[in-house]
């Protein structure tokens, strides 16, 4: 069918269309009406769909009858629209497959830019998770039983200010977390444009076949993990992790959390920066890249917007270049902690392409939005603390942001900034890589063998990290100097409460906190220890004497609590949280010590920028610097350098 047969020009710029779904059993055909001329300064009655978009099967096409004339439709839009028609009555909806003229690039282009507002005039946002299947109904069906069950274990603990058993919501919903974690691995959870059309409608409504519930049960999920006190959010959260998300493999569930806590965050109005959103949407699919900019165009600043509607249709490169030098410029320093070099390095690898290069020409201080990062940046953690407990987790460089500011340079693009150079990188361990842990289905032997391994590659880590540590001693002292290398393999962080690194907020950790991570580390060494000696001794065969049987009754003791192991193991959990996709290192003269970038190498300079949380590793280029990444120095986190007589200087940055 030609679209000009089916579409005339809208007459302005505020104008869309809706269509009035006709009337119909399930069985009888789609038909429906287009209303050309609605506009977003006029109120008007209708529901917006969010789903996802799927192209038009060419071997199973469906259509709809739009005023006589059929339009072909993607399959997962057909079954929705069978879903949500009246049986007797027409009903208005705003649906972007339908109510845009997709062969029109410059409608498409105009339509986008007002996308924001049609959904939060929507009298009800119908968030589309697809037909029903894989026992979707009893899914949904359970999740708001089992939320409120939750909530209300949670509470009872609150009451009684302790973790007070829960009921038997946990053990009730195991039996159902397979089809809960299929409902969350469902394509809407995956999409950017989701983000948008959740947060804006005035009502948002989850539909999987004819099963709804309303968003706010998702919303209450949400706030409980984050405010997790207790360990009930968390044991909730962990039925249905491993099924949420496929774009976050090694924390499915922190994605899902994440992804609903900054939906929420813009529903209720609370204040999140720019860089803190499109974050989020690093871990989302989207067909173009531009669209990770274009799909929340309404929760960026005006003047930015008005810029990018001026530069008509720019390329990926140029959209993300443009939203950085603005926020910089409005002293959002988070973009700088989103950038780097090392962002392609620490982003999943992907089957088509090398994701240790770039994809997009960028300066190395413009986030290439288009990675999903698999490390946990400092800033991000930085921001949830401060949220969370009113107080920030680093301050490296507190109180004096608002002395400098930023300008720019175009050709070649060039950011001149205000920092200190403190150091030179001077020497770095091998880049830090996180254990294998053994898996539940694994039989004894193999969980044996695998945590041997985790263990072993752990303990020469630490002990490479802590012989090159000894090279600070002049600065840390010969009593601290250990303790400092500790520090840096933390990050100096741990979980607030009884919640996980995955839901709980992570807080400053105290010294004897960290040491006794470390305490606790080698207590379950020598656990292992004892089970790579049983093995040998069973397999060398008899005859056993009396002090083989009464080691092997201990070690033996020792191997139930194997299964447990990776739970157990907080050490483990606290170094990935810190060191994956990086790597430890000292610098030459001043003899810090800490980790960074895993492409840290030595020759880089360590810089504290005036107002950013952490210190940066720059690497120099002719007379100017590149950006590689946040680094983690122990002894300087809190600020102590910016309250010295220090002498800030001029920092260029391709």
């Amino acid at each position: 069918m030609s679209a000009q047969v089916l579409y005339t020009e809208l007459p302005g710029a505020n104008f869309y269309r809706h269509l009035e779904l006709h009337a119909g059993s399930r069985s009888d055909p789609l038909r429906g009406t287009l209303f050309q001329l609605a506009s977003i300064d006029k109120p008007s009655t209708y529901d917006a769909l969010s789903y996802r978009w799927s192209e038009v099967d060419p071997r199973h096409p469906v259509s709809i009858e739009i005023d006589g004339v059929p339009l072909s439709i993607g399959p997962d839009l057909y079954v929705a629209l069978l879903q949500f028609r009246s049986t007797n009555l027409p009903r208005l909806l705003w649906i972007d497959q339908i109510c845009i003229n997709q062969a029109d690039e410059e409608e498409k282009i105009h339509q986008i830019r007002i996308m924001g507002d049609i959904y939060s005039k929507a009298q009800t946002v119908l968030i589309w998770l697809g037909d029903s299947s894989d026992q979707s109904d009893v899914a949904m069906e359970f999740f708001p039983i089992f939320v409120e069950k939750v909530r209300q274990d949670d509470e009872r603990s609150r009451l009684q200010q302790s973790c007070q058993p829960p009921s038997d919501v946990i053990e009730w919903g195991g039996t159902l977390a397979t089809h809960l974690g299929k409902l969350f691995l469902r394509p809407w959870f995956g999409r950017v444009w989701t983000l948008q059309e959740a947060a804006l409608g005035q009502k948002a409504e989850f539909w999987c076949g004819q099963k709804s519930f309303p968003f706010q049960i998702l919303e209450t999920f949400e706030r409980g993990c984050y405010g997790d006190r207790y360990g009930h959010w968390a044991s909730a959260l962990a039925l249905i992790g491993s099924g949420s998300r496929r774009s976050d493999p090694e924390n499915p569930d922190r994605s899902l959390i994440a992804h609903i806590h900054v939906v929420s965050t813009l529903r209720d109005g609370s204040g999140i920066s720019s860089a803190r959103i499109l974050n989020t949407l690093r871990k989302l699919d989207c067909s173009e890249h531009q669209d990770r900019i274009y799909s929340v165009l309404r929760f960026l600043d005006s003047r930015l917007v008005r810029e990018i509607v001026q530069k008509r249709m720019p390329s990926p490169a140029e959209l993300y270049h443009l939203v950085a030098m603005h926020g910089i410029q409005r002293g959002e320093l988070e973009y700088l902690g989103a950038a780097g070099l090392s962002q392609h390095r620490m982003s999943y690898p992907t089957n088509d392409d090398d994701s240790s290069r770039p994809r997009l020409s960028l300066p190395s201080w413009v986030p290439d939005w288009t990675y999903t990062i698999r490390t946990h940046s400092y800033w991000v953690l930085n921001s949830d603390c401060q949220r969370k407990r009113g107080r920030p987790l680093y301050t490296t460089g507190r109180s004096r942001s608002a002395e400098f500011s930023w300008s720019f340079s175009d050709d070649p693009p060039t950011l001149y900034g205000s920092g200190v150079v403190i150091d030179e990188v001077n020497e770095c361990t091998a880049p830090f890589h996180v254990p294998r842990l053994p898996k539940v289905h694994e039989d004894q032997r193999t969980k044996a063998t695998t945590v041997l391994t985790a263990v072993r590659d752990l303990q020469s880590y630490i002990a490479s990290c802590t012989e090159l540590a000894t090279k600070c001693t002049t600065r840390y002292g010969s009593s601290n100097v250990e303790r400092a290398c500790r520090h840096s393999l933390v990050g100096s962080m741990m979980p607030d409460g009884s919640g996980t690194s995955m839901t709980g907020v992570i807080v400053r950790a105290s010294d004897e906190a960290v040491d006794s991570l470390f305490e606790g580390f080698q207590t379950q060494a020598s656990v292992v220890e004892e089970m790579e000696w049983f093995t040998r001794r069973v397999e060398s065969g008899p005859p056993f004497s009396q002090d083989d049987y009464d080691r092997m009754v201990r070690s033996t003791a020792a191997a139930k609590s194997l299964g447990s192991f990776s739970k157990k193991n907080t050490l483990m959990q606290a170094m990935a949280e810190a060191c994956k996709g990086r790597r430890f290192f000292i610098t030459g003269e001043k003899r810090y010590m800490g980790v960074a970038p895993d492409i840290t190498r030595p020759g880089d300079r360590i810089c504290i920028i005036p107002g950013y949380c952490a210190p940066f590793v720059i690497r120099p280029k002719r007379k100017h610097y590149q950006l590689i990444g946040e680094c983690y120095i122990a002894g300087i986190m809190d600020g102590e350098l910016m309250e010295e007589d220090i002498s800030i200087e001029t920092i260029v940055f391709e």
